[in-house]
């Protein structure tokens, strides 16, 4: 991607309300790394399903080989009892408004660097679809 492309994407998410600016230093290190965003939305103190999709997905070997070797990975966690760091939660927010604004858990969305989504994965998703939609956006 040329330069220009990726500052105006920079000085359009600076524009951007202020939440949205923390979004930038993904959407960059995708774009200089040349790899799709991925965003697990996850409820880590409420959200049965989330622990289930986490641990008999997400935490599969070859699942995390695939996010770790070609994704830029964010896990932005909506607890309910714990306190998150106020940046913690208004990235989370941020993240949620752009990729996530039904509010469906757990979810596993890929995006590119301009916050296009490619695909949205739920626990509805076997892990056979789930490390075969990771392996289609892992040569961008």
């Amino acid at each position: 991607m040329s330069t220009f492309i990726s500052g105006l994407i920079s000085l359009l998410l600076l524009m951007a309300p202020p939440d949205k600016q923390h979004l930038s230093r993904f959407t960059e290190q995708a774009s200089k790394e040349h790899k799709y965003i991925a965003v697990y939305f996850s409820g880590s103190d409420w959200c049965s399903h989330c622990h289930y999709f986490n641990n008999h997905v997400l935490q599969k070997d070859s699942i995390q080989q695939l996010i770790n070797t070609y994704y830029v990975y964010y896990n932005a966690d909506f607890p309910q009892r714990k306190k998150l760091p106020p940046e913690d939660k208004q990235l989370n927010d941020a993240w949620a408004e752009v990729l996530n604004p039904d509010g469906v858990f757990p979810m596993l969305v890929i995006c590119d660097e301009q916050l296009q989504v490619k695909s949205r994965i739920t626990r509805a998703h076997a892990i056979e679809a789930v490390t075969d939609t990771l392996k289609k956006y892992s040569n961008w």
